[in-house]
């Protein structure tokens, strides 16, 4: 009798401990591709955050050094997903620390939990999502294919400089300077110059270029030149690429930013350098200061963009000087903390990688099975001998290699529920407020619900009703009335009698009793893809086989549902047990193996 109580007190115990998890609800099972894409985006805005925070501590502003190093940031940033391993889980993950389910048809509603049939769902909200993604991308190339037909009409529209006027040779004198050819021509459709073109690069000047300083022009003519030399309109094109595939990321749009920051401060300071004209040039900057409406939605780089104006302008009055070493140290330093700000994201968030379909197939049963047989009875016949060792080898062996290759699942891991004959009760229930009744000066709970849950409710139908201290009173319908939106109905309960001092607006938790339904078969709600499985369907359950060492696949036939019960039509029978739990995890399987991990680690 001592050693009994002992144990009845341990279960209690770990009963308790694990109270708390009991009520918690089955994780979301999020498509790979959405989870690995919010993931994905977490760790690229980790790196770019830590890049900028670090670039500006250091003040890092040579800019041929800047572009560098945000144009191998942005790489990385997209080849992170072939940088990291991905994690591939190698059994079924853990749904929830319970103990077996207990059976009963209903738990009491003195531990109320919080109803969630009304909480959105990520799992279901993902495909939506990603159609919005995908839409934008095509509106983001649609917008860029525009943008290029529009440097077209430009091109076409546009004018070609005569050679006989005095700014013909000074864009000659340009070119020559330069060492970079490009044609130049008068287009009234922009206000500001507009570089692009791979093979036969084009540069269109607004028509109040002519009437420029011509010291003005050479420094324009030699900004625009640069550009053409450098290629940088095919850099800014794959750019546009990559601002429509990741318009969904405020991180990548803001590396590209400065990506082109960069690439013109480069320009500003070879311009400098080449015409040894700082003043007149930063002149030319503020002449084009207002000149950007026509040139926003083509993609070609502007000559002047105005969020660029300061920095771009501060670089140039001042001498910006780093020694080698200190640039060398610095750059360590960021290469350094990137590199554990990459580990730490792809630990923290891992992208995830499908689960591989397990298959076993008996290679050695034969084998083994034709040597034992043989050597089993040499005197009943070496035939009956062949055939009882392979049958033997065959359904022995390759039933040892198939529980080596099954997923795994931690029995302590999962909810498990026996099935039983008997009454059980279909409920509904539902959080709601306590109210005044109407037409008495009793308390009444007014619970909305949705209308599908609804249909077999009815005025006096009895009901439970309680607090998070546990249960208030009983009471009945009064009412069904549908609400605003129609969607939901409004139901009223009218308690019998409340404690003293109980008011209105006290949040309850109340059950509805709909029917008793006598001796049928019925089981624990089980989970199907993160939701209880609905009424009057189909399910593929696992049920526990092999004296509690596996789960095979069954499909069971599902009626009525209570809250936490439904009825069974078919496919199990009294006392089979089967998993609660989402078993999505293992849609690819037929089998898997029970372990008890919690119990082997006590012993």
């Amino acid at each position: 009798m001592k050693k009994t109580f002992k144990r009845l007190c341990a279960w209690w115990r770990r009963a308790n401990k694990r109270a708390p998890q009991e009520r918690k609800e089955p994780s979301m099972q999020l498509p790979l591709w959405f989870s690995n894409l919010i993931f994905w985006s977490i760790q690229v805005a980790l790196l770019i955050l830590a890049a900028g925070f670090l670039a500006r501590a250091l003040r890092i502003q040579q800019p041929r050094v800047v572009l560098a190093s945000w144009r191998l940031l942005l790489a990385i940033s997209l080849l992170l997903p072939f940088l990291q391993p991905w994690h591939r889980p190698q059994a079924i993950g853990t749904v929830a620390s319970t103990t077996d389910f207990v059976g009963v048809p209903l738990p009491s509603p003195s531990s109320p939990t919080a109803s969630h049939w009304h909480v959105p769902n990520l799992e279901s909200i993902a495909p939506f999502l990603g159609v919005i993604v995908l839409l934008g991308i095509a509106l983001r190339f649609a917008a860029l294919v525009l943008g290029l037909l529009k440097l077209r009409r430009f091109r076409q529209a546009s004018l070609p400089i005569p050679s006989s006027v005095e700014l013909a040779s000074v864009l000659e004198a340009m070119r020559a300077l330069v060492a970079a050819s490009a044609e130049f021509r008068f287009s009234s459709q922009v206000d500001s110059p507009v570089t692009f073109g791979f093979l036969a690069p084009v540069v269109l000047l607004p028509e109040r270029f002519a009437s420029l300083d011509p010291r003005f022009q050479s420094a324009i003519a030699c900004h625009e030149l640069l550009h053409v030399r450098r290629h940088d309109w095919a850099y800014h094109l794959g750019e546009e690429v990559l601002r429509a595939l990741f318009w969904f990321h405020p991180a990548i749009a803001w590396l590209i930013s400065r990506v082109r920051l960069a690439r013109e401060q480069v320009v500003d300071l070879e311009v400098v350098t080449l015409t040894n004209a700082r003043k007149p040039y930063l002149e030319a900057l503020l002449e084009f200061t207002q000149s950007r409406a026509t040139i926003a939605a083509i993609p070609a780089p502007p000559f002047l963009a105005e969020r660029q104006l300061v920095e771009r302008v501060a670089l140039m009055l001042k001498e910006v000087r780093m020694s080698r070493t200190r640039l060398i140290a610095s750059l360590t330093v960021i290469a350094c903390c990137l590199a554990l700000v990459v580990v730490l994201a792809a630990r923290t968030f891992p992208l995830k990688a499908a689960r591989l379909a397990v298959q076993s197939a008996p290679k050695i049963g034969i084998a083994g099975g034709v040597s034992g047989g043989i050597s089993g009875d040499v005197k009943s016949g070496v035939s009956g001998g062949v055939a009882a060792g392979v049958e033997r080898g065959i359904s022995g062996d390759a039933r040892e290699r198939s529980l080596v290759d099954e997923p795994k699942v931690d029995i302590s891991t999962i909810w498990t529920d026996t099935v039983k004959r008997g009454p059980m009760v279909r409920q509904v229930r539902g959080l709601g407020t306590l109210v005044p009744a109407e037409g008495s000066t009793n308390l009444a709970a007014r619970v909305t619900l949705p209308a599908a849950m609804t249909a077999d409710l009815k005025p006096g139908q009895p009901a439970t009703v309680a607090t998070q201290k546990g249960p208030l009173a009983k009471g009945h319908v009064s009412s069904i009335s549908p609400s605003t939106s129609g969607d939901t109905r409004t139901v009223n309960v009218v308690l019998d009698g409340v404690p003293e001092g109980t008011r209105a607006g006290l949040k309850v938790d109340t059950w509805i009793d709909i029917e008793k339904l006598d001796n049928i078969l019925y089981i624990g709600r089980p989970i199907q893809n993160g939701a209880p499985a609905l009424p009057n369907s189909t399910a593929s359950l696992f049920k526990i086989v092999n004296d509690g060492k596996e789960a095979v696949r069954v499909s069971v036939k599902l009626g009525r549902a209570s809250v936490n019960t439904i009825e069974v039509l078919g496919g199990l029978e009294v006392g089979d047990k089967i998993i609660l739990s989402d078993m999505s995890s293992a849609d690819n399987v037929e089998r898997v193996r029970l372990t008890d991990e919690k119990h082997l680690s006590h012993q």
